[in-house]
């Protein structure tokens, strides 16, 4: 029925944009990451004989393993030749949407070296890393003890007669598991252990304790080590387990910047130490998945949007042209289902520049002794963590739906993204314990401001500033909202509010406050425990994360470049901000609707009234929707997709995959198909009873 190609569909899509999909893509993804990713799109595209990932669906995880080493081979000689810095290996790693076994090395262990190690030790621990001359992994979690980091059962005791210390797994449940990088590859292990000095326990730090050796990559004495086995995704990362028996390092090992463990067992600290700096790698790699959840989810909507723009289905009545079934993207639901999720695409990766900032600072102001950020950067990494992961995960498995019975194929790209992805949701802090650690920021935030109406001292309105945005909230509504009679949103209309990112964001902040200090009240006046409000404070970090994302939307919005390039793509970028706030605001009434005090003219219609406008924002959305994935850069390397190849052969695409199964082809497809009817199809067929 169908008279246009699916190319030719896509080259409709893209037929007199209104804006320019790259100048979108530096403005939303940054010229820095542009070029890096050009960079390492290059350097796949040159060694293509050893990156082409196109066959790794038909592959075993030990027949990927090994392609993947191979690439990891190359990948560390050139660093090590000075060919390749670190930075291009990470984007390698991206533009081939493949962790290999050296990623924990890379994001982890060098990571913690670099922010916990004295001189002395990263001479002789982080150089030969930054060499790929030993190999790491960050030895945290144990098979009984995750989130829970103080309760770790790994005890590294100092043993005053030798110098050393003395690791040791006491049980079963000490045993350190998930530890990527460790199944197959590492020779050091960067383990966090109960520190025992004196038989007095001084906390959780990490040591530096080999585990293979150097020359012939056995496990050393007393190191039980080895790979965890299959998991639902992440194949091609070998995440492994160790205990130890008694295993001897030298003092030295233990990472000194922020404690100090002297030859007679003397423990000091540096003065004005936040003792939780020790889980700084955490924070850092929290912020890191922040800053990549974004680029993830742009494959999969970059597919989602694709595929569903040139796959047709059923005839519109009041088309012109009976004769053409109609692009899926064109219908309402499908809408409502997917542009959400490009909004919310564009919503990360542009918050993770404001972010990210905020984190470098911070991380600046403890390289200085200044460690007064570090509570509100880790209760805004918990928070953003939770949101991106959940927004991310399953905003691929929304997309996976959205390409129909294709998207249950290997070859639309979604089923392995959606599977190597989730365990973000898990590691790092399990979703639901970091939204309590955010709560509890939010809470004793707006406990001290009503006990000592603490304020910022720039902060005496709510704005887009550089304070902590949550002070700005109760600044602007400190829990009189009977009597507050300023809201900017009364008497505008729904339209207004929609098309006024100040507006929306005021609307977030207040149902942040009202919900902060509803639970402030039943905790610290009610004296309800913590516990008692566990399923609220998931709400709590739901709605404070939802409003940061939108407040570091906008600020990096702010930022547009004042030029007529860049006045083309302003309104499509308030376009995703409005889409995002008010999904947001209406993802569920009840919130917003438990705010509605005297004077806030928060009602039901007022309510449907921006469900109204959402769902206009759709229809603006949808001519556009194509190019604002374009404008997202990923790669077909990345994408690996038939649904959503940038030429829109489809059909083409999946049949030649299928094609190239091995069960296909004319040696082993012939082979293995004889055998098994020789055995197993044939005397069914011939009704031999012979078993």
């Amino acid at each position: 029925m169908s008279t246009l190609t699916t190319a030719d569909t896509l080259a409709l899509e893209r037929k007199n944009a209104p804006f320019d999909t790259s100048t979108m893509d530096t403005f939303i993804n940054g010229q820095k990451w542009v070029d890096i990713r050009k960079k390492a799109h290059d350097f796949v595209t040159k060694h293509s004989d050893v990156f082409c990932m196109r066959d790794t669906y038909f592959m075993s995880r030990e027949e990927i393993l090994e392609k993947v080493l191979k690439q990891e081979k190359l990948v560390a000689q050139l660093i090590q030749k000075g060919e390749l810095d670190h930075e291009l290996s990470l984007a390698i790693t991206y533009v081939q949407d493949t962790s290999g076994p050296f990623r924990l090395h890379r994001s982890m262990f060098m990571p913690t070296l670099e922010r916990q190690a004295n001189d002395e030790q990263k001479i002789a621990f982080l150089e030969p890393a930054r060499k790929y001359q030993i190999l790491g992994c960050y030895a945290q979690t144990e098979v009984g003890h995750g989130s829970n980091v103080r309760g770790l059962e790994t005890t590294a005791t100092f043993i005053p007669e030798t110098d050393e210390f003395e690791i040791n797994s006491p049980t079963i449940s000490s045993t350190k598991w998930w530890l990527g990088a460790l199944g197959i590859v590492a020779t050091h292990a960067c383990v966090m252990a109960q520190l025992i000095v004196n038989n007095k326990k001084h906390g959780i730090f990490p040591i530096i304790v080999p585990v293979r050796s150097l020359k012939d990559h056995k496990p050393l004495p007393g190191v039980h080590v080895g790979d965890i086995g299959p998991k639902m995704g992440f194949n091609t990362v070998d995440n492994g387990f160790v205990n130890f028996d008694k295993v001897r390092v030298p003092r030295f090992n233990l990472l000194q910047r922020y404690i100090n463990v002297d030859r007679n067992g003397n423990v000091t600290r540096p003065e004005n130490v936040d003792p939780r700096v020790t889980y700084s790698t955490m924070v850092f790699v929290r912020a890191g998945i922040v800053n990549n959840m974004g680029k993830e989810l742009a494959k999969a909507v970059t597919i989602a949007t694709r595929y569903t723009a040139v796959r047709r289905q059923f005839s519109d009545p009041a088309s012109t042209n009976k004769h053409q079934e109609t692009p899926v993207l064109d219908y309402q639901i499908v809408q409502h289902r997917l542009i959400p999720l490009i909004a919310k695409t564009y919503a990360m990766l542009a918050m993770s520049h404001e972010f990210y900032k905020q984190y470098e600072i911070c991380k600046a102001e403890i390289e200085d002794g200044n460690f007064s950020k570090l509570k509100e950067i880790h209760a805004v990494s918990c928070g953003l963590k939770k949101w991106c992961t959940d927004t991310t995960i399953y905003g691929v498995d929304t997309c996976r739906h959205l390409c129909g019975g294709h998207g249950f194929s290997e070859f639309s790209g979604l089923n392995s993204a959606f599977a190597n992805l989730y365990p973000n949701i898990i590691w790092e802090g399990d979703n639901f314990v970091l939204a309590q650690q955010t709560a509890r920021y939010i809470l004793k935030s707006a406990h001290a401001f009503e006990q000592n109406k603490l304020l910022p001292a720039n902060a005496t309105s709510h704005k887009i500033s550089n304070s902590d945005p949550t002070n700005d909230v109760f600044v602007k509504y400190p829990n009189n909202f009977e009597t507050c009679t300023d809201y900017p949103w009364i008497n505008k209309s729904a339209s207004q509010i929609c098309s006024s990112p100040e507006l929306l964001i005021e609307l977030l902040a207040y149902r942040l406050s009202s919900i902060s200090f509803e639970l402030t009240n039943r905790h610290y006046n009610l004296n309800e425990s913590f516990n008692d409000i566990l399923v609220p404070v998931q709400t709590l970090s739901t709605v404070y994360s939802e409003y940061m994302v939108c407040y570091y939307f906008y600020r990096h919005l702010t930022k547009l470049p004042n030029s007529p390039e860049y006045s083309k793509i302003k309104q499509p970028l308030l376009l995703m901000f409005s889409i995002t706030a008010l999904s947001f605001l209406t993802r569920n009434k009840g919130e917003l609707l438990s705010c509605s005090h005297r004077n806030s003219q928060i009602t039901p219609k007022f309510i449907s009234n921006l469900e109204s406008e959402l769902i206009n924002c759709y229809s603006n959305a949808r001519s556009i929707a194509v190019l604002l994935v374009d404008s997202l850069g990923i790669p077909d390397s990345k994408l690996n997709s038939s649904l959503g190849i940038s030429n829109g052969q489809v059909y083409e695409d999946y049949v030649s995959r299928a094609l190239e199964n091995p069960l296909n082809n004319d040696t082993f497809g012939d082979r293995t198909r004889s055998r098994w009817f020789n055995q197993y199809i044939g005397p069914i067929l011939k009704g031999s009873n012979k078993l």
